[in-house]
């Protein structure tokens, strides 16, 4: 008996729903996260494998570190430096170690610390500011453990500091100037963000003693770290770096020359910025387009005000041609305003807009599918605050309908579930009895039809995820989908 191979049509609907399965969110998208007897919990950030920071109030009203474990919704306590006392926690990395800060002595003074934070109970590693400083505060970890903050003298200057991995005593960033300590130019400097690496690469702002910050990036080198003052706009002043990748670039926001404000990137630190003063969506919007973050690619997030004075989001990728620089409107919910916080390195992005009901609700955003709401836990308003580097996890924190406010996870876990429970077999009743091929029935479908059509689309989703009844043709490529996962569409044509 001659059989036909399956036509090309179906393979390529079937396609696109594996692609859809893989690349779109999961339809639940956020999860409550548990608490400790108190009302209130809020996220902080989140890593690859899931795990969350963040704190809770306990059930005596105190305010205490927590991190929630992979795959649970039960919070651990993040040990104090002194029984009952308050912590924050800023940053956890993929080996699960966490950076924060505690509080100790009569004074009640703040010191940064670290945890092991897959060690339930275990004791935070305290550390040290820079010799006779009174304290220091952690607020950025990397993969290799390297810790970022700064150390404050008696007079209440900042130094930007970083603890080596291990390690309790903090290395100091130097000022800018020729020689400094005993010629600096600036007065303090902050970290903003760091590279992965043992050695990071590592950015920030100095403020400088006539007047004006400058943005900074540090590098190490034989004679340890040195300071590197980023090339501000033309005639312009006031620099910041907010984000570095491995690549060596730097994004950030500075004044240009009339005192308004743009995006910048930097190529390399020696290199002249790119800048962003409008977007051609919008018309021209010079006010306060400021840079939130940056992703291993170079896509940068932020913000800016329309020209109706309203609170938008952008999403930029650079051409370094400050001629022709444009970026795309995050688009909203339905609202006046929007907000982004994080960009992971698939491009995922994540914030809080106003929702077509007036409320902020928590968003995320992809290239794929552009903004959509993650919705609340309850209550009337949301927001989504970070994203795992990878972009499968995302946390925030949102109101229940009594008011309270807890912390959520959402991710992709549920959509790879789904298409795990596909895989196993390969049903036969597609199959012709010659076993070489699938029927031809399905040769002539309009794919482009059902692609184009949004709802239609969703139906042949629902149907291969056990959510709806499935048509004779959503039920004909539900069939299939096994095939393709487990035989590599060895029976589709080569289109």
């Amino acid at each position: 008996m001659h059989v036909h191979r399956e036509s090309a049509h179906l393979c390529r609907l079937a396609v696109l729903v594996l692609a859809a399965l893989y690349c779109a969110p999961s339809s639940a998208q956020i999860i409550g996260l548990g608490t400790l007897g108190g009302n209130v919990c809020n996220s902080e950030n989140t890593n690859n494998a899931g795990a969350v920071i963040g704190t809770c109030r306990d059930e005596d009203g105190d305010i205490v570190a927590v991190y929630w474990a992979p795959g649970t919704d039960t919070p651990q306590r993040l040990a104090a430096l002194e029984p009952d006392g308050p912590c924050d926690v800023y940053d956890v990395n993929n080996a699960n170690v966490a950076a924060g800060n505690c509080e100790e002595g009569a004074n009640g003074e703040f010191f940064p610390v670290r945890w092991i934070a897959s060690l339930p109970g275990s004791a935070p590693q305290r550390l040290n500011p820079v010799g006779v400083h009174s304290k220091a505060a952690a607020s950025v970890i990397n993969h290799s453990g390297v810790i970022a903050g700064v150390s404050v003298d008696s007079n209440g200057g900042g130094h930007a500091v970083i603890w080596k991995s291990g390690k309790v005593t903090p290395t100091l960033l130097p000022e800018l100037g020729l020689l400094p300590p005993l010629i600096p130019t600036s007065t303090e400097c902050s970290v903003a963000d760091m590279t992965d690496g043992v050695d990071p690469a590592v950015v920030g702002k100095c403020e400088l003693r006539n007047g004006g910050s400058v943005a900074v990036k540090w590098e190490s080198g034989l004679l340890g770290y040195h300071p590197i003052e980023l090339a501000r706009l033309p005639g312009g002043s006031n620099c910041t770096a907010s984000a570095v990748n491995s690549r060596g670039q730097i994004a950030g926001t500075c004044e240009t020359s009339v005192g308004d404000i743009a995006a910048v990137r930097w190529a390399s630190a020696e290199a002249q910025p790119t800048w962003l003063d409008k977007l051609e969506s919008s018309g021209p919007s010079r006010q306060q387009l400021s840079v939130a973050d940056m992703n291993e690619a170079g896509i940068v997030i932020g913000n800016y005000l329309t020209d109706g004075g309203l609170g938008h989001a952008f999403v930029w990728a650079p051409a370094e041609d400050p001629g022709h620089e444009t970026a795309l409107d995050l688009g909203g919910l339905g609202g006046f305003w929007t907000k982004a916080m994080d960009i992971a390195d698939n491009g995922f992005v994540v914030g809080i807009a106003q929702n077509a009901s007036g409320l902020g609700e928590a968003f995320l955003w992809t290239p794929e599918q552009h903004s959509s709401g993650l919705g609340t836990l309850g209550g009337f308003a949301s927001g989504a605050f970070a994203l795992s580097d990878d972009g499968r996890w995302w946390i925030g924190s949102s109101e229940l309908s009594n008011g309270n406010v807890h912390a959520f996870r959402g991710g992709l876990a549920k959509a790879r579930a789904s298409r795990t429970a596909m895989s196993p077999s390969r049903p036969a009743s597609v199959k012709a009895s010659g076993g070489e091929g699938y029927a031809s029935r399905n040769d002539n479908v309009d794919i482009d039809a059902i692609t184009g059509n949004p709802r239609l689309f969703a139906n042949y989703m629902a149907c291969v995820l056990d959510k709806s009844p499935c048509a004779p043709l959503a039920l004909d490529f539900k069939r299939l989908l096994p095939d393709l996962l487990g035989a590599d569409c060895r029976k589709c044509y080569k289109q």
